[in-house]
């Protein structure tokens, strides 16, 4: 649906977007996820006009849109990091503020303003302060003011940061319902666990991409076999010597009380740490970042 072909962006000395080049599909999740600083959140701004690009191109279904971001935004709802919510206002004065900002008329208004709040569990709650809501509670509001202009795309930047477990899996619900209603939704999150609930996951660095593809043929072609290793002693100490051990100070790290070790070549070195315990284990994708990261 939407590609980016080459796309740079500078602030000074600071190269924030780096020559990137990735596909948006219609009618499926895109997720980027990357550290804090990575250049997240200028694809997006960059994707919806409010930053200009120094170079490259952006397609909407195969065709360069040039300078006009009207043809995007016309179709799009964007959702940024700081989404900004009228606190004294009420949810549902809120809804009715987006949606005449967004030209929705009033009868449509009506029924989708009562649609949304039944599908985001927030009927109950549609006279209360914005202001005195949860923060996950807020997120779903925010994500209904978009929505109140029944946009074709939909852009979410970091939609769950700061949002407590419960009202990540709610919020997640929404979105895959969204999907499955012939949406397309291309989002951000630093939670490589939340990325996994993507259909294409994009990895960045550093204002580049490392990788994209689809979840399930990242995790088939992944190159490396992953063990879970249960050390002899502390921990810490553990992983100590086997940084010493040519081989394994570039596949093994910590997670909790285990040390997690890629095995890349044909002999398991994760035998030459001290162990009580080695279960080889399906990689998630924070093991295939480390790996892709590791070896950039």
């Amino acid at each position: 649906m939407v590609r980016l072909e080459h796309v740079s962006k500078s602030f000074a000395a600071v190269r924030a977007v780096d020559d990137v080049s990735l596909d948006i599909k219609k009618a499926a999740i895109t997720i980027l996820t990357g550290a804090d600083g990575a250049g997240k959140s200028t694809l997006f701004r960059m994707l919806v006009g409010l930053v200009k690009k120094d170079r490259g191109a952006i397609l909407l279904n195969g065709e360069e849109i040039g300078d006009d971001y009207s043809r995007i935004t016309s179709i799009c709802g964007y959702m940024p990091e700081r989404f900004s919510l009228y606190t004294d206002l009420s949810v549902e004065e809120n809804m009715d503020f987006f949606a005449a900002i967004q030209q929705v008329p009033p009868a449509r208004r009506r029924e989708l303003k009562q649609r949304l709040l039944a599908r985001t569990g927030m009927e109950p709650f549609r006279r209360r302060r914005a202001g005195d809501l949860s923060g996950g509670m807020k997120q779903k509001l925010a994500l209904s003011t978009i929505l109140l202009s029944s946009p074709e795309l939909i852009i979410l930047d970091e939609p769950t940061t700061g949002v407590d477990p419960l009202s990540r899996i709610e919020f997640f619900a929404i979105i895959e319902a969204l999907k499955n209603e012939g949406k397309t939704i291309v989002m951000s999150t630093p939670y490589l666990a939340e990325a996994e609930k993507g259909d294409y996951v994009v990895f960045v660095k550093n204002g580049r991409v490392m990788l994209q593809d689809a979840l399930a043929s990242l995790r088939d072609s992944f190159p490396a076999r992953l063990f879970r290793i249960l050390p002899r002693g502390n921990v810490f100490e553990a992983m100590r010597a086997a940084a010493a051990i040519p081989g394994l100070e570039s596949s093994a790290y910590m997670r909790g009380k285990f040390i997690q070790y890629l095995q890349t070549g044909s002999e398991n070195l994760g035998r030459l740490i001290p162990h009580l315990e080695m279960i080889e284990e399906k990689p998630g994708l924070e093991d295939m970042y480390i790996y892709y990261e590791r070896r950039q």
